[in-house]
């Protein structure tokens, strides 16, 4: 059984052992009371397995989300207690333990009166790990981490393993958890998530790469890195570290935790690890090197997709996943929505969501991606990032730059002298690529920034795209 992962009395409804037991904590009273802060996605996950699992449960939000209203009413139906609009930090004394939705920022006032009571405070990722009795294959990094994560699953499941595909990806750990506690997890971890795990230690750790992201989150790239390697802290010798072709990433993460090391990379780097070798991706362990497929059979295009593939079959066949299902996944996988998605062709121009393309990294893949001409559809929530150094790949891939969203004056600041128009709105973005594109051309919903400032995350501002192509396509038929 995974360490943290909860005990058969504890399922079996000795329900003071479980949260707390694990984090070290002792109830104040017979059932443990913890507080939920923030219910969205998470939020709500983590409250149901709370409630299920008899833990006495307050919701905290300024007001109940509208896209989950319906199950804060079941939470409420079965005992939880709403405690919604302006919040008086210093009732928490009373709790014995807070978890924190990812969103939320640590320095908040009503966080900070928690920690001064003496209220732990963790992350719904941990409260998830800490019911899981089935291995976590861990993936986290700047880009492609819902990809290799997805990958990872699919993979899993070729084997005809139980799987939940579950984290930063969508779908809460917690839910995962409540389905199958038993099945192998393929969890995807943001750095929001590791900033409040106390115990949190996966059996396939999994780094994919690592650039500037976030700063307006975590200060500084140095913080932001060191939130990511907490991943590593708690592995023990049979738990696996991986890692990519970046060495000083590697040597970063590699030197914490005492799991054992492997590296991915599109060359052969010698040791265990996954790589590409004469055209063939393989695995490698000790002197036993075991081809997977052809490099031209890969299901998704583009170097950055062979190293996510690279990343998966890695973390996959640590978890006794064979070759065969590997390669099958390998060739098969149809990749996620919002990813250098084709969402249809209007008169020979064709249009492509990568909404998920949320930082400046996501955007120099995206563009490399394509030999047609690009009308490029960018902007959104600025997230501190420095947008100069795209300035020679934008103005070579991109013949014009519609700007939407906050970002918008900063990008055009720094991308002088590329062909520039302005839309106040995603749609009219849309119809301006398409009045400006020729057949041939490729109109790319690519942001590089965060979607908030004017949708409620990347797969609505993705759906509205899509929605937008629709329109277009029905008029135009």
């Amino acid at each position: 059984m995974m360490a943290g992962a909860t005990t058969e009395s504890a399922v079996a409804g000795d329900i003071a052992a479980w949260p707390l037991g694990p984090l070290g904590i002792v109830p104040r009273g017979r059932v443990p009371r913890v507080g939920v802060l923030g219910l969205a996605r998470s939020g709500v996950g983590a409250a149901q397995l709370l409630c299920s699992r008899g833990c006495e449960v307050e919701l905290f939000d300024v007001c109940v989300p509208e896209e989950h209203a319906l199950e804060v009413d079941a939470l409420q139906a079965t005992g939880a207690i709403p405690q919604f609009g302006p919040h008086d930090p210093t009732a928490l004394g009373h709790l014995d333990l807070l978890v924190k939705s990812p969103g939320i920022r640590a320095d908040i006032p009503f966080l900070t009166a928690a920690v001064r009571l003496g209220v732990a405070v963790i992350s719904e990722l941990e409260l998830a790990f800490l019911a899981a009795r089935g291995p976590v294959l861990a993936v986290t990094g700047t880009n492609g981490k819902s990809t290799t994560t997805a990958w990872a699953g699919d993979m899993l499941r070729e084997a005809g393993l139980a799987v939940q595909v579950v984290g930063n990806i969508g779908r809460p750990f917690s839910q995962g958890v409540l389905e199958d506690p038993d099945a192998a997890f393929a969890c995807e971890v943001s750095s929001f998530q590791l900033e409040d795990v106390r115990t949190f230690r996966p059996r396939v750790a999994l780094l994919l790469n690592f650039t500037s992201d976030h700063l307006d989150r975590h200060g500084s790239l140095l913080n932001y890195l060191t939130t990511k390697l907490r991943l590593f802290d708690r592995q023990e010798a049979s738990d696996l570290a991986i890692v990519g072709p970046d060495d000083a990433l590697a040597a970063a993460a590699l030197g914490r935790g005492r799991g054992n090391r492997a590296r991915f990379a599109r060359e052969d780097r010698g040791g265990d690890g996954a790589f590409l070798v004469d055209g063939m991706l393989v695995l490698r362990r000790g002197n036993e090197v075991t081809p997977l497929v052809a490099r031209e059979r890969l299901a998704l295009p583009g170097p950055h997709n062979l190293e996510n593939a690279l990343a998966a079959a890695l973390g996959a066949a640590a978890l006794g996943v064979s070759a065969e299902a590997i390669a099958r996944s390998l060739e098969n996988f149809t990749g996620l929505p919002h990813r250098l998605e084709p969402v249809g062709t209007v008169r020979g121009v064709r249009f492509v969501n990568d909404s998920k393309a949320t930082n400046t990294d996501s955007l120099t893949v995206a563009l490399a991606s394509f030999a047609e001409p690009v009308i490029l559809i960018a902007g959104g929530r600025d997230k501190g990032q420095d947008f100069r150094p795209l300035f020679p790949q934008v103005l070579r891939a991109a013949s014009l730059v519609i700007l939407i969203g906050e970002g918008a004056d900063r990008m055009a600041e720094h991308w002088a002298g590329v062909p520039m128009a302005r839309a106040g709105t995603l749609e009219e973005a849309v119809r301006l690529g398409f009045t400006m594109a020729r057949p041939g051309h490729v109109v790319l919903l690519s942001p590089a920034c965060a979607s908030f400032d004017m949708f409620h995350d990347y797969e609505d501002r993705g759906r509205c795209f899509r929605t937008a192509v629709a329109r277009l396509r029905e008029e135009c038929s």
